[in-house]
Parts: structure tokens; C-alpha cells; sequence
């Protein structure tokens, strides 16, 4: 059901429409149907994972809306992923010269007046650049966790929903110490959902669970990294998942 629809719903059923004047009827059909058609606006805020691939048919971004439809909800999705990019600035670290999460949050994120957020970080917050195990992450953990606080807490103040998603983990030619330390990065985003009552898709999880339980271990990412097609697939259907529980909430 539409966010607000209900309100409009539950005043016809107190007062049915054969009751009121025309005019009365007339405006509050178009009320109705005005609700109805009125969009979610979603924002998909991330690195690469997030972003459009030109090896990718669809991005999960790109899957929500026909997936939400099909539960009831109307929605925009607007897509600001930027490869590279992690919580920080880029004077935090500036191996890629983009603008990164707190750069462009305010371009990116609160100029659009989203109605939900989807905060997709920590690949490259938590990636470790040397060879050795117990490196230096290019965004120390702390500092992780604090970027996302601001994040969810400034969205929340101004009645923005937020779903965060945990990394998949990293696989192929990828060291082991990498997923480690990965690991790290999705318990601070796990515990931060909890205490702020956001939505989570934990993709370490997800992926971790599939190639257990699948015995073709059919691959869900293209270069040890990003997710491909199915990839996508599943981290999309769980996302709606997330957005319809919320939007019933709130009705």
C-alpha cells in the first residue's frame, strides 16, 4: 500500500462516498488517487557495487522498482554509486581522486529528499593496499564506523529511512587476510543497524550462506569482487524484502 493512502482509506470507510457531496467526492477521489501514484523515493548510495556496470544487465538498483511494484509500491530509484569511493574524505584517502561518501553526501543524497536510503560501504574502507595481514586499511575502522553514524543519524533526523549493507566478501585471487579484516568492517555495520533500527542486507552473510548451501556453487561474482547478474538478483530481492517490511510498518 502507498505511504499515507491508508489515511485517505480509512476516511471513506468512516464516511462512504454516497454520503458526501459531489464536490466533496470529487476531491477526495483525487486525494485517493493522487497518494496512489505518489513514488518512493529511494537513494542507492555506495561504491562500485553499487553503481551501473557496463557487464551488468542490472545493478540491484536498477531491480527494485519492478520488484516493488509488484508488492504495491510505486518507486524512484536513484542510483549514486561511484567506484572507488568509500565513507571517507578524500583527504582521508586519496588513492582514487574522486569525490568520496562525505564529499558528496549532501550532492549526492540530501539534495534529492529521499524517502529511504540504501548505504552500500566497506570494500574499499577496509581494503588493506600492502601485502602484509596486519596493514594499514585505507579507512581505519573507527573512523568507518563514525562516518556512518553521521550518515544514518542525519538521515533519521529529517525522517529518512535507512537499510545498510554489509560487503560481500572477497573471493578469487584475493588473500584471505583481506576477508579478515572485511569481517571487522560488517560486524560495525551489523551493530550499527541494531542500535539505530535500520534495515540490513548482510551480503558477507548472503553470499557466504549460498555457496554453502548450493552444491553447483554457481559463482555470484565477476572478479572476486562485484557481484554479477545473479549477484545482483539476490541482493535485490532481499533489499525489497527490507522496504516492503518497513513501509508496512509504517502503515
Amino acid at each position: 500500500m502507498q505511504r499515507n493512502t491508508i489515511l485517505v482509506l480509512a476516511f471513506l470507510w468512516m464516511f462512504p462516498l454516497a454520503v458526501l457531496g459531489d464536490g466533496v467526492q470529487t476531491k477526495i477521489e483525487a486525494e485517493a488517487s493522487s497518494l496512489g501514484e505518489q513514488a518512493l523515493k529511494i537513494v542507492a548510495f555506495g561504491n562500485s557495487i553499487t553503481a551501473t556496470r557496463k557487464t551488468i544487465d542490472q545493478v540491484f538498483a536498477q531491480r527494485l522498482p519492478s520488484l516493488l511494484s509488484a508488492e504495491g509500491i510505486e518507486a524512484e530509484v536513484i542510483n549514486s554509486g561511484i567506484p572507488g569511493s568509500h565513507t571517507g574524505s578524500i583527504k582521508d584517502h586519496d588513492l582514487f581522486k574522486i569525490k568520496h561518501a562525505r564529499d558528496r553526501f549532501e550532492t549526492d543524497v540530501l539534495a534529492h529528499e529521499p524517502d529511504l536510503v540504501i548505504i552500500g560501504f566497506g570494500t574499499n574502507d577496509a581494503h588493506i593496499d600492502g601485502s602484509e595481514p596486519d596493514g594499514q586499511s585505507r579507512i581505519p575502522l573507527k573512523q568507518y564506523k563514525r562516518n556512518l553514524k553521521f550518515m544514518i543519524k542525519e538521515l533519521q533526523s529529517i525522517g529518512v529511512d535507512v537499510i545498510l549493507i554489509a560487503p560481500n566478501g572477497l573471493r578469487g585471487k584475493y588473500p584471505e587476510y583481506q576477508n579478515v579484516r572485511l569481517a571487522q568492517y560488517v560486524e560495525v555495520v551489523k551493530k550499527l543497524s541494531v542500535k539505530y533500527n535500520t534495515g540490513l542486507l548482510d551480503n558477507f552473510r548472503l553470499f557466504s550462506d549460498y555457496y554453502a548451501q548450493n552444491p553447483s556453487r554457481e559463482e555470484l561474482l565477476l572478479d572476486g569482487v562485484h557481484p554479477n547478474d545473479k549477484g545482483h538478483a539476490l541482493m535485490a530481492e532481499r533489499i525489497s524484502q527490507e522496504i516492503v517490511k518497513i513501509e508496512m510498518l509504517k502503515n
